[in-house]
């Protein structure tokens, strides 16, 4: 199994590649990176993703799962990301926006005790986000797990929520967004179309495998040419840091640039536990639950009116735009 060499991809996720421009852009062309002039306007794609996994998780030191918040009770709870998941696709639902799901197997598990999944998830894409959440580079847990023990793990993940769905899950997002080389070599055994685990300025999708071919969906970390940083989580959104204008306007900046065909591709992304705990698990006042569901819908709604925009799953821009590519 042969990766594409980037001395950049390192244990924490800091993969970073050039900006893109209003004049040039990288891309792949047969494993080899070339900048190439750009001068037709196209669609700006954006998805929009959700990590479903446990209420305020975190790693723990000596084991390889997660837990969430307060540490003390030694469990996980689902509670608020049941309640986050039926705001978000009321929401979703409202809009006509079709997302991109990355389930933890063990949450999906869980809620499939409390709500109908596969009525509730119906027209959206089902993507993988381990089994247990796992520290797979032990970053926390100090238990870094080798390529088959990730392997292992994500194979039995996605058998879990293929079973639960009933349908193919071909995309994977790695817990913390920790991912090495061997966990992608990893995923392209196992047959996955893409990752979407490394933060990069760089908005087109590009292949970073080279055999049985893995593509890369990045997370995105812009600042430069535009006023503010822009990222693809909505954390600053949440706490208060960026307003649902600020978003719409640094996107909308963003996709009136010029890029070649297929277009470029933007992530936004939260986890949906986030509209009603905060990250030490402490549940929100009603109000503020409100307000912050306010804020999303805002955001989506906003962007859902731009001609410039159209929202797509990971796994459809694939099939629609990187089928073919040599």
């Amino acid at each position: 199994m042969k990766l594409k060499r980037n001395k950049s991809l390192t244990a924490s996720p800091s993969h970073r590649l050039p900006t893109v421009g209003a004049t040039n852009f990288l891309e792949y062309r047969r494993g080899v990176l070339q900048r190439v002039p750009t001068t037709e306007k196209v669609k700006f794609f954006l998805t929009f993703t959700l990590d479903v996994d446990p209420d305020a998780n975190t790693a723990v030191k000596g084991r390889p799962d997660a837990l969430s918040y307060p540490l003390e009770k030694g469990r996980v709870e689902i509670a608020a990301t049941a309640r986050g998941l039926l705001e978000t696709f009321r929401v979703l639902e409202e809009l006509d926006i079709q997302a991109t799901l990355f389930f933890e197997a063990r949450s999906a598990q869980l809620l499939a005790q409390r709500v109908d999944l596969l009525a509730l998830t119906k027209g959206h894409e089902i993507a993988c986000h381990s089994l247990r959440h796992e520290d797979f580079l032990g970053v926390v847990s100090g238990m870094p797990l080798n390529k088959m023990q990730s392997q292992d793990i994500i194979a039995e993940s996605r058998a879990i929520l293929e079973d639960i769905f009933r349908k193919q899950v071909v995309g994977f997002r790695a817990p913390y967004l920790r991912v090495n080389h061997e966990i992608l070599s990893a995923l392209s055994e196992l047959n996955f179309k893409y990752d979407s685990s490394l933060i990069s300025d760089c908005l087109r999708p590009f292949c970073i495998v080279n055999s049985n071919p893995l593509w890369e969906f990045s997370i995105a970390s812009l600042r430069r040419g535009i006023q503010k940083r822009l990222t693809s989580y909505l954390i600053p959104l949440f706490q208060g840091r960026r307003s649902p204008e600020e978003y719409l306007h640094l996107i909308q900046a963003l996709s009136m640039k010029v890029f070649p065909a297929p277009g470029i591709l933007f992530i936004l992304a939260f986890h949906p536990w986030e509209l009603f705990v905060d990250h030490s698990g402490r549940p929100y006042p009603d109000e503020v639950s409100k307000e912050l569901v306010s804020k999303f819908k805002k955001v989506l709604a906003g962007l859902r009116g731009l001609p410039s925009v159209e929202f797509i799953t990971l796994q459809r821009y694939l099939e629609r735009n990187l089928s073919k590519v040599d």
